[in-house]
């Protein structure tokens, strides 16, 4: 811990608690002297309390966005070092972050190290501006990219694009992109030769075998590759024709080569090789920032284009239960059994419909930390449905499968189906479970529509009142082997 760390003080403003928890205890543990605030104006009163050395805010805030919090901001503390997080890949913030003088611009989800990174560089920071036109230019040119990003479809039109982009910014000679799919079936070469472009398939057992062996996380930032020993892929034990399947054809020896990978969270895409000219550190160290922007924002094109298709597919599985279901009803109005199908039928489409809602939603706000949970349980209400229809619609009766539950857990999972949909959107839902975790066997989908009933018919007894609240408790009684769930809404109730 350094000795100077202690009388610097650093502000951190974000609307999510978990973020600031994860920074302030971070930089707690470097030495800082940190406060907090989830509300810009209540972080802006600070100012007038105490010096505060350095800002790290996120720029989308409730009340007043970051990037006005620290305009405001630095009318009273002008020194103000600034450091943004955001989750939002908008290049005009960015430029407005750089017109600020943010010494940093994060995009989340971030890693600790990048964090202590930002704020050392904000210490430390030194006057930059003969680079201010030189920032102002590169965040332009990236705006333009992220235009023309925008307007392509596939994702080999992207890379290919953003290629020729790195290449030609940094005044390179040539360019490479090792590209896989998400299931590692298909390989790619692509390489740009001046108004060349060259695709080469690569064979896939072959090339497991070698990114399987490789540190990837040497290579978070850009990395200048001198010698081979600097290579990660040339320290595998495989053969020189293998690791030369990797390595770009124009990478000779001796020629420095800058190397980056392109990721987002847990997925990486593949890595980015530019050959790299010989020029002045200050001029190298801009190159290399823009080169990280870059491949950021080539990332998240290409995991706007996974979820698209995630959310197709998703799409297309819930037309063609939707054909099934009309057919299911023509049968169904020749027998009693139109209501229960209907009753059935519309518990799970309003999981469906709610998860559908929520992940066009948050897709819209770029928000895609959470789209697993929404897909997730779109398809196991899919697959549900298209269960139950298939039993019906061979006219035989629903099959019963017998299996161990575990009713607490299965009931927070319904309550959290049951949350996004319309009818729920005004009601409180109070969840106070047994300390037990109350295991019994029965049949989880009859429970469930068991379960939907009762919350259904506890909302739709709240329509008129004022206070809409449910209230759900479990009780195991051991001695009788045998456990109690209470849901008791706030509704009028039954006239004597």
């Amino acid at each position: 811990m350094s000795e100077e760390n202690k009388h610097i003080t650093i502000m951190v403003a974000d609307d999510e608690e978990i973020v600031l928890s994860l920074v302030s205890d971070t930089l707690e543990d470097e030495g800082y002297e940190v406060l907090t605030s989830i509300d810009s104006y209540e972080c802006l009163a600070q100012f007038d309390k105490k010096k505060i050395d350095i800002l790290i805010s996120d720029i989308r805030m409730p009340n007043m966005n970051g990037i006005e919090l620290v305009k405001k901001a630095k009318e009273k503390h002008p020194d103000l070092a600034v450091v943004f997080m955001t989750g939002y890949a908008n290049l005009n913030s960015a430029k407005e972050a750089i017109k600020q003088g943010a010494s940093d611009y994060i995009l989340k989800p971030f890693e600790l190290h990048e964090i202590r990174a930002a704020v050392e560089k904000a210490v430390a920071k030194v006057n930059k501006d003969s680079q201010s036109s030189n920032n102002f230019a590169q965040l332009d040119h990236l705006s333009d990219l992220n235009e023309m990003l925008f307007m392509v479809g596939d994702k080999i039109s992207q890379i290919q694009m953003s290629l020729k982009f790195a290449v030609t910014h940094s005044k390179a000679d040539y360019g490479s992109f090792l590209q896989w799919n998400s299931n590692r079936t298909e390989f790619k070469m692509i390489t740009i030769d001046g108004d060349k472009v060259v695709e080469k398939d690569l064979p896939s057992e072959t090339l497991i075998k070698i990114i399987d062996e490789v540190d990837f996380s040497e290579l978070l930032q850009p990395k200048i590759i001198n010698t081979s020993e600097d290579n990660p892929f040339l320290r595998t034990d495989f053969s020189v024709n293998n690791s030369k399947l990797v390595v770009p054809c124009w990478n000779k020896k001796d020629t420095p080569m800058v190397m980056i990978r392109v990721n987002r969270a847990l997925s990486i895409y593949g890595i980015l090789m530019i050959n790299a000219p010989r020029e002045s550190k200050t001029t190298m160290e801009s190159n290399l920032k823009f080169l990280s922007i870059s491949a950021q924002q080539l990332a998240l094109s290409l995991e706007n284009i996974d979820l698209l298709e995630e959310s197709q597919t998703a799409y297309h599985k819930l037309k063609e239960l939707q054909d099934e279901t009309i057919q299911l009803e023509k049968m169904a109005t020749k027998g009693e059994m139109s209501a229960e199908i209907g009753h059935e039928l519309n518990n799970f489409l309003g999981v469906v419909a709610g998860s559908l809602s929520l992940l066009e939603f948050q897709i819209k706000q770029k928000k895609y930390d959470k789209l697993d949970k929404h897909l997730i349980a779109m398809n196991d209400n899919i697959n549900k449905i298209k269960n139950f229809t298939s039993n019906l619609m061979e006219l035989r009766p629903i099959s019963t499968k017998t299996e161990t539950i575990f009713f607490n857990k299965l009931l927070a999972e319904v309550i959290e189906y049951l949350k996004p949909q319309k009818r729920y959107q005004n009601v409180d839902i109070i969840f106070e479970p047994s300390n037990e975790t109350i295991p019994f066997k029965a049949d989880t989908l009859h429970i469930q529509q068991m379960l939907y009933n009762l919350f259904n018919n506890a909302a739709d007894a709240m329509t008129k009142s004022k206070t809409q609240e449910i209230i759900v408790y479990t009780k195991l009684t051991c001695e009788e082997n045998s456990f109690t769930i209470s849901i008791k809404d706030s509704g009028e109730g039954i006239k004597q």
